[in-house]
């Protein structure tokens, strides 16, 4: 039968789940893809970390540097070739002894910056061997819980949401 072609217009990392964008065509997918790109699409998540954020919500201004050859960003102190500016804003939901359920809102977004600005606050996520986390029961605990974007032909409002898996880390928490 036939099969509709279908356009990826942003990706998540590797072993993070939940809401992503698809377009039916080619000239969507140029119109979202740019959309992407000039940040007007609302994006959120889920993240459990080690630890407890202190403040327990703020904000995250870190200069990034994606090393391509080792697939991992590091934050660093001066501007330089190939570094760019990342900011999220967060929110801790809940905490106990280890951890915190955090809810994280992308103003950028670059290669692996929730998990590169948490790790370097001292907050690496739960699962992330890369880094920093010693937590081998779980993938990296990040999900992607909202999407929200302007439908490219119709002008519409857009909201997609998505629950993490009734799975450790997740069911620590009430979500």
């Amino acid at each position: 039968g036939y099969a509709p072609e279908v356009y990826l217009v942003h990706r998540l990392d590797t072993a993070t789940g939940g809401a992503m964008l698809f377009a039916k065509d080619s000239a969507s997918a140029a119109r979202l893809g740019g959309m992407v790109v000039g940040k007007q699409i609302y994006k959120q998540y889920h993240a459990v970390v080690q630890g407890t954020p202190d403040p327990p919500a703020g904000r995250m201004d870190d200069l990034l540097y994606h090393d391509k050859a080792k697939n991992k960003a590091f934050v660093v102190s001066t501007q330089r070739k190939g570094v760019k500016q990342a900011s999220l804003r967060y929110q801790t939901l809940a905490r106990n002894d280890s951890c915190s359920l955090v809810e994280v809102t992308l103003e950028t977004g670059r290669t692996h910056q929730i998990r590169a600005q948490f790790s370097h606050a001292g907050h690496p996520l739960l699962g992330d061997g890369k880094y920093g986390s010693r937590e081998k029961g779980c993938t990296t605990a990040l999900w992607a819980t909202s999407l929200r974007v302007t439908h490219p032909v119709t002008g519409q409002q857009i909201e997609v949401q998505s629950k993490p898996p009734k799975a450790y880390p997740w069911n620590i928490f009430e979500i």
